[in-house]
């Protein structure tokens, strides 16, 4: 007991000094995004293995664009990876949209959107761009490897990337060194194609938020309906099952 009140002491007591201390969050997203991104080159088997880092890509169904930290193209499949460089105990699980980050020994507790919810939304993007059945799968990876708490067979540690990439593709026919190029050009030439720089990217972001806040479905722009399920309720897209996306109530 004592010793608990001890450490809430000492934490309010050097929080001033950490945060001081601390890089910007740009800075240490960087700093996770760039070891991920020297895992995966590691990982491939040049020529025809490749990672495509920090793309902005369009989505021509939605008008919206979307950042993607990593794209492996590698013979067991195609690889969407988000990188998340989070501090302190991080919980969730892919039956919870929004997860929790706790900090300060459990003084401090920020809520955010499942980065596996999100980076979801990046793998139908490049299945649409790639228009084939190549094998396109997600992978969250937290950068600090705090992923005691996650209960979510898409997210991983550094060190274990190339195991759980093995994993997520088992079972499925390596990719041949043609469709490989085939795959990167498709991405590149949607990329030209449709050129975004990152503050029309924040445009689109801002966009989404008005649409959330105003009850519009950001993925297809239909209304959102209050609905209940087994897990309480949320709100979900009126164009249900066409559009599948949700949102908790706050």
């Amino acid at each position: 007991m004592r010793r608990g009140i001890f450490r809430k002491l000492l934490s309010n007591l050097f929080s001033p000094v950490r945060k001081a201390l601390a890089p910007p969050p740009d800075e240490k997203g960087a700093r996770g995004e760039n070891k991920i991104a020297g895992i995966l080159r590691s990982y491939c088997k040049p020529p025809h293995e490749r990672v495509v880092n920090d793309v902005i890509l369009m989505d021509t169904q939605t008008g919206r664009s979307s950042q993607i930290d990593h794209i492996l193209i590698c013979a067991r499949g195609v690889f969407v990876i988000e990188t998340k460089n989070y501090s302190g105990m991080v919980c969730g699980s892919d039956r919870q949209r929004e997860w929790t980050q706790v900090l300060a020994y459990g003084n401090t507790k920020h809520r955010f959107l499942s980065p596996v919810v999100q980076n979801a939304t990046h793998v139908r993007l490049v299945r649409h761009i790639l228009q084939e059945k190549f094998p396109v799968y997600g992978l969250v990876v937290f950068a600090q490897g705090n992923i005691e708490h996650i209960q979510s067979a898409c997210v991983c540690a550094p060190y274990s990337v190339p195991e759980r990439i093995c994993t997520l593709s088992a079972g499925k026919a390596a990719l041949t060194a043609a469709e490989l190029d085939k795959i990167h050009s498709r991405i590149l030439l949607h990329k030209n194609s449709y050129g975004v720089t990152k503050q029309e990217h924040m445009a689109h972001i801002r966009k989404l938020q008005q649409d959330l806040s105003s009850g519009i479905c950001p993925r297809c722009g239909k209304p959102l309906a209050l609905r209940h399920g087994k897990y309480g309720s949320f709100y979900g897209c009126s164009a249900y099952p066409k559009c599948k996306f949700t949102k908790p109530v706050r």
